[in-house]
């Protein structure tokens, strides 16, 4: 199959010893919870978890990641699970990662990682190039894309479901693609524009991905020119990939959640590194 999405998740590990004086900026914050669990033969499951806050210039983000299979991590020689932490502060232009060599957070200029981005690109950033012209339209297998209606509380959301239907040419069954969008999410939409904002202050083109909203969004970009595909309004609170082999068994399935999205009072110690 010439398609395919990889997703990467390689997380840094720490302690987190002290913190950072912040001020409090704004009263209140929006806050989200997103989970993306992947499953595959053989692998297992693997959980992925970030729990972001923001307020003001400032956005925290952790994410942490977990393997479940007990063989494949007696065989990595580690438990499984790792966790990162980093803040940004958009008006300062800085930034605070932790580093796990050093067990400690380092502080990080926008110009110095804009100056530093293309010779030390980290292993955890994904790139997906849809630069596509026709005849790499011509080799695409064929596909189905509808608007469907909305169907009611999808993680507490009334969600408008989107079905693409990917037929490769070396499969017998089906990838099944399921997006789900819902509108009045304005966590969300200031929750994306953040991020959105600080991809581009460091220096980050339009193809970049951090996390399945923008890995969505670039893919749109790529097949709208030639497809003709249309998102309904609103912001993606599901989505859903479904390979199956010739028995009808799963051999991937990939599903991304937002379970919270909420606007709530200041708390400093969310935007506190320890």
């Amino acid at each position: 199959m010439k398609n395919r999405i990889a997703m990467i998740a390689f997380i840094l590990l720490g302690l987190f010893t002290f913190s950072l004086p912040l001020y409090a900026g704004d009263a209140k914050e929006y806050h989200i919870e997103e989970r993306t669990v992947v499953e595959i033969p053989i692998v297992g499951k693997i959980t992925t978890e970030t729990s972001s806050y923001l307020s003001g210039c400032k956005l925290m983000e952790k994410t942490s990641f977990k393997m479940h299979n007990s063989l494949i991590k007696m065989m990595s020689g580690s438990d499984g699970k790792s966790l990162n932490v980093q803040l940004s502060d958009m008006c300062e232009e800085l930034q605070w990662i932790y580093d796990d060599e050093d067990e400690a957070f380092q502080s990080y200029s926008f110009e110095y990682v804009r100056g530093n981005r293309g010779d030390n690109q980290d292993d955890s950033e994904t790139h997906i190039d849809m630069e596509l012209d026709q005849n790499d339209m011509e080799d695409l297998p064929r596909m189905t894309h509808k608007i469907m209606g909305y169907e009611k509380n999808i993680n507490g959301f009334k969600a408008r479901k989107v079905l693409t239907t990917v037929y490769p040419d070396d499969l017998d069954n089906p990838i099944i693609i399921e997006e789900y969008y819902a509108t009045k999410t304005k966590v969300l939409e200031k929750m994306n524009r953040a991020r959105n904002n600080l991809s581009e202050s460091l220096g980050y083109d339009e193809n970049h991905i951090e996390g399945v909203p923008s890995m969505i969004e670039v893919i749109y970009k790529g097949m709208q020119e030639d497809q003709e595909w249309e998102r309904p309004d609103g912001e993606v609170v599901r989505f859903v990939i479904k390979m199956q082999d010739n028995d009808g068994d799963p051999i991937f399935i990939m599903t991304y959640d937002v379970t919270t999205a909420e606007h709530i009072r200041y708390q400093e110690d969310h935007f506190s590194l320890r």
